[in-house]
């Protein structure tokens, strides 16, 4: 269940305590800690992403490899893996396009020499809506909706195999 806590909880909750915790162990704010919170946050959509996949595995696959002699590793690397293939391709398209649009938690965790890109835009924005924010803008929102329509097709193409 703890797992999926950084789905359910708001994002400026999981923001300050991710501060916290960094204050805590004495982590100067620098961009490891923005990709270490990008990990914490993204690897609940993972695990619900490859278990809905993993949930649809036939068993039955993995003790044919077994009995035909196949070791653990054998098995996980030639049956497991290229069944679960899609899901975690999908997983990863998922998490970049949450990732890469994250404004809440990263300008939490942020130091000073590190900016992303919707940090970037959000500073920008201070400005005055320009032509390169709009641009920008744009670019961001056309990648993140490719990006949700192959991990779509990504699931529904393996959910049909399987």
């Amino acid at each position: 269940m703890l797992l999926y806590l950084p789905v359910i909880i708001p994002e400026v909750a999981l923001g300050a305590a991710l501060l916290t915790f960094f204050g805590v162990v004495e982590m100067r704010l620098s961009l490891w800690t923005v990709v270490i919170a990008h990990v914490v946050f993204s690897v609940s959509y993972v695990a619900i992403v490859v278990r809905a996949r993993l949930s649809g595995l036939d068993p039955s696959l993995e003790e044919a490899a077994r009995d035909l002699g196949a070791g653990p590793f054998e098995t996980f690397r030639r049956v497991t893996l290229p069944l679960i293939l899609p899901g975690i391709a999908a997983s990863a398209l998922l998490v970049f396009t949450l990732s890469i649009d994250d404004y809440v938690v990263t300008s939490f965790v942020a130091g000073v020499g590190s900016t992303t890109l919707p940090l970037h835009i959000y500073s920008m924005l201070k400005v005055g809506v320009t032509p390169e924010v709009n641009a920008v803008s744009t670019l961001l929102f056309a990648v993140t909706v490719v990006l949700i329509v192959l991990a779509h097709r990504l699931l529904q193409g393996s959910l049909e195999e399987g």
